[in-house]
């Protein structure tokens, strides 16, 4: 039995990360972007969720730290993808090749912070963590669920999500009857940073310290 709880709650886990990176993709997808930088935005992401939990003392209540640490992923997830929005974008890179150096750029300022000189990040998960009947289970998984929903309507039940996926099918059409094909792809893409910035939080700040080794 404590098995197959066991694999109940790291399935459910790393379903609400590959979730929400997915959503993720789809934003930015349907924009007209192909976030290949996906990977590096959870890096970023996760590894600002860990800098923030480890340096909030543990006597804060637990809500705020697991507010800020989300805050924190989000926003950071939003500014690395900037980088790919604005050279896709504005610079008319190649996606592809944009998207892979972010995320070795991703890989090695996570390096820097946990490399074979320096020293292990110490915090603990307990924030993040609830029990429902004995399983316990992270506090991201009813936040994805909800991201899931809203991500739902946001795309296929409002006017917003509509001209996004019209920027993204269509650009010339969508110009023409006066959407700014440019900013609604930096908002794909930065939807899509958000998103993939919490999954990231999800994966460094309730796992890692779970596994052989810790962060």
């Amino acid at each position: 039995a404590s098995d197959m709880l066991l694999l109940i709650k790291y399935t459910l886990l790393y379903g609400i990360v590959l979730m929400l990176v997915a959503l993720g993709g789809m934003f930015s997808e349907h924009s007209g972007v192909i976030n290949i930088a996906l990977e590096g935005i959870m890096v970023v992401g996760g590894l600002a969720g860990v800098l923030v939990t480890a340096s909030l003392p543990t006597t804060m209540a637990p809500a705020l730290i697991v507010l800020a640490a989300v805050v924190a992923a989000a926003v950071c997830g939003m500014l690395y993808s900037l980088l790919l929005a604005f050279a896709s974008i504005n610079l008319k890179a190649d996606q592809t090749i944009g998207g892979t150096a972010l995320n070795m750029l991703a890989i090695a300022i996570a390096k820097n912070f946990n490399g074979s000189t320096s020293a292990k990040i110490s915090y603990t998960n307990k924030p993040f963590l609830f029990s429902i009947g004995g399983l316990e289970l992270s506090i991201f998984i009813p936040l994805g669920i909800v991201l899931l929903v809203v991500s739902y309507i946001v795309m296929y039940k409002t006017r917003f999500g509509l001209r996004l996926r019209a920027c993204g099918e269509h650009p010339q059409a969508a110009d023409s009857v006066g959407i700014n094909v440019y900013r609604m792809r930096y908002a794909g893409v930065l939807i899509s940073g958000f998103l993939g910035g919490v999954g990231g939080d999800n994966v460094l700040v309730v796992l890692h310290p779970r596994l052989p080794g810790g962060l």
